[in-house]
């Protein structure tokens, strides 16, 4: 409630105040991070002018999100390599994080280090116990990773994420692949059905569903 007692301020001394306390924007506007918290608080609280606010940023959703074609890996790796942009995939959705990598809790670099150009699915259930995570998805949503690109990132991905232990015996390793566990995947696509895009193509596979 914090950021809520901000946005008040900032309705009553319409300049920028600044003590020992905190400071005070002229405008406010709210993180991606933080607008579903900040909806339920201002729902609770009754507020309708930040209730405004927050809806003016989620609207973005229709103007920031690719609804009529795939997004390719080809392009994410060109975005990504540029220094300007993070885009992760998780289950298929591209996500741009860019504006949010500094409030990361586990820090901003672990990210970029583990997480970039691979299929981040398994990184996304090992470092988020709480399903409270899955609230920030839609923020960062901008379109779907095409299919058959999505395939081969899952095999490569694999490839990469194996681990096993020394065979004393003929000195070799007994591999397993390291992925999201069935129960994570339905409860992630459970949560984003509703505003995951689906491509207008008959021959398009949707891959929110099971692969």
């Amino acid at each position: 409630f914090d950021r809520v007692l901000i946005y008040l301020t900032s309705i009553l001394f319409q300049f920028s105040i600044e003590d020992d306390a905190m400071e005070v924007p002229k405008e406010f506007m709210p993180e991606l991070s933080e607008i579903n918290a900040l909806t339920s608080a201002a729902q609770e609280l009754g507020l309708q002018s930040l209730l405004d606010v927050c809806q003016t940023q989620l609207s973005n959703f229709d103007s920031r999100v690719r609804k009529d074609s795939y997004i390719s890996l080809d392009e994410i790796h060109q975005r990504n390599s540029k220094g300007q942009e993070l885009l992760l995939i998780v289950d298929g959705m591209v996500l741009d994080i860019t504006r949010w990598i500094d409030e990361h809790p586990g820090g901003p670099s672990i990210i970029p280090t583990q997480a970039l150009n691979v299929d981040a699915t398994v990184f996304f259930e090992m470092y988020h116990v709480s399903r409270q995570a899955f609230v920030y998805l839609k923020s960062f949503y901008i379109g779907e990773l095409r299919p058959e690109d999505y395939t081969k990132l899952q095999q490569r991905t694999q490839d990469q994420r194996t681990y096993g232990n020394n065979n004393t015996n003929n000195n070799t390793k007994n591999i397993q692949t390291v992925r999201a566990t069935e129960g994570f995947l339905e409860s992630l696509r459970s949560f984003t059905k509703d505003w995951r895009v689906t491509i207008s193509n008959t021959d398009a596979v949707k891959i929110h569903k099971s692969l």
